[in-house]
């Protein structure tokens, strides 16, 4: 039958009878979505502001890149970008933010990095560059909704370019340059050669830290050589196709002074640092984030305090994912040339074996004792120094109270001169007296024997029995 014969219209509807049964179509319907379709189409001048600069200034059909960084490295990131564009030959030809279809002055933000002036850089806004050969791209800094800060660059088209969703061309103009721009970053940007954590907040260097240090010249022996005299090996090593990395644990008590020393080491060196500590790690990945940026900034020191609580480092307490991504970055397969890792400990004998007991992971443990009379008494006097004291606080009175603060650690030692100086203040006393000494010395001793005595104490057995009850009924 002819199409013709198949169709019934009326002044509402179109019938069209198909072989798989009729069709109603109502023209109704059919207007209301011209009109809908119609709203949608903007004019010329209704486009988005942004695109309308965007191919104006660059002349045709353009692509995009972007790259993101998390919050205090991308803005350390858009720092850099300015002096290494720069240094590329772009320039500046406007500079603005996009506020309701209006050009606004853009956003500017402050960077403190130690031992320089404040740094000024472009934080939200929108920069048209060119250049000398003609080149012209369009640069945006933003910050994305969960923090992250992202460059992205616009550019013309060139032949054969193609755009993707999913995949960017290394060959792209606009990838080539974000990837130049981060690998000069890490290569002579601003972290290169300072201390910093794992969310890039810079750690002032100040090798005098040392002095605060009571020194066992044992310990002191062996960090020169397994860290600052390899670190001055690594390019003899390198040159010598022989392993340039190294791994050493510091261990001890609390309060030896093991983490004053990884900071007196990050200090000592012109090594870049980084410092990494337990509330930092926060998922898997941070660990491998760390070495990876070690290596783009070698020579390295990690410094990690508390790995026997970093991630969860006992895999004989219980099994953690970030054990088995710790051993990868250490020893796996990417060398992590010119990176030395110090680590931090407490307990050595909780760290597992796969970890500690292995060339290539950590090569040497050192043990970070408690003080001696001799390095009590040299915490004491340099302590007491700054403090207004009475006459009674004698040479021999120091010398006493160091014979008596056997067993304690250094940062117990402090407490002693902290505490007595309180005692002074609260009887609205400048000056120190040794009473206050003794005093001070006799309640840290009990302080500190309790935390050593609470387990032997009639209620703590009778809660830990009740405990235990709970748990095998």
């Amino acid at each position: 039958m002819p199409i013709q014969n198949r169709i019934t219209t009326t002044d509402t509807t179109v019938v069209v009878d198909s072989d798989f049964g009729p069709f109603t179509l109502d023209l109704a319907e059919v207007e209301r979505a011209k009109k809908m379709v119609a709203r949608g189409k903007k004019e010329p001048d209704e486009r988005d502001p942004f695109s309308i600069i965007v191919e104006e200034f660059l002349g045709g059909d353009h692509l995009h890149c972007s790259r993101y960084w998390n919050q205090n490295l991308g803005q350390l990131m858009k720092m850099f970008s300015e002096v290494h564009l720069a240094d590329k030959g772009w320039s500046v030809i406007e500079e603005f933010k996009l506020q309701k279809k209006r050009k606004v002055s853009p956003i500017y933000n402050v960077i403190k990095i130690p031992d320089e002036d404040d740094q000024q850089f472009l934080h939200t806004g929108i920069r048209l560059m060119v250049r000398p050969d003609g080149r012209k791209m369009v640069l945006t800094y933003s910050t994305d909704d969960d923090g992250d800060e992202r460059i992205s660059v616009f550019y013309r088209r060139a032949e054969g370019e193609q755009s993707s969703l999913f995949k960017q061309d290394k060959s792209m103009f606009g990838f080539r340059l974000l990837e130049e721009l981060e690998d000069d970053f890490f290569e002579c940007g601003p972290l290169k050669g300072r201390f910093f954590d794992l969310d890039y907040r810079f750690i002032k260097k100040d090798p005098r830290v040392g002095e605060l240090i009571a020194w066992d010249e044992d310990v002191k022996l062996e960090l020169k050589r397994n860290v600052l005299d390899f670190h001055k090996a690594i390019p003899k090593l390198e040159a010598l196709g022989m392993n340039s990395s190294r791994g050493i644990i510091l261990a001890g008590p609390p309060g030896t002074g093991k983490t004053m020393i990884g900071k007196w080491l990050a200090s000592s060196t012109g090594m870049t640092s980084i410092l990494v500590s337990a509330e930092m790690i926060r998922s898997r990945g941070c660990i491998k984030s760390v070495y990876e940026r070690a290596r783009k900034l070698s020579p390295t020191l990690i410094v990690v305090e508390d790995i026997d609580t970093t991630g969860g480092m006992d895999r004989r307490v219980a099994d953690h994912p970030l054990l088995g991504e710790f051993l990868q970055c250490m020893d796996g397969m990417v060398k992590n040339s010119g990176v030395i890792t110090v680590a931090t400990t407490n307990h050595s004998g909780s760290i597992d074996p796969a970890i500690a007991d292995r060339p290539g992971r950590f090569d040497r443990i050192i043990e970070v004792g408690l003080p001696g009379i001799d390095q009590r008494l040299r915490i004491l006097k340099r302590k007491i120094k700054p403090i207004d004291t009475h006459d009674s606080i004698t040479t021999s009175v120091l010398k006493s109270i160091a014979n008596r603060s056997k067993g304690l650690s250094g940062a117990w030692v402090i407490e002693v001169i902290q505490f007595a100086q309180v005692l002074a203040l609260s009887r609205k006393d400048e000056l120190m007296t040794a009473d206050d000494l003794e005093t001070s010395l006799d309640d840290v001793l009990a302080r500190r024997g309790l935390a050593y005595r609470i387990d032997s104490m009639p209620f703590f057995e009778q809660e830990k029995e009740n405990d235990f009850g709970a748990l095998f009924g």
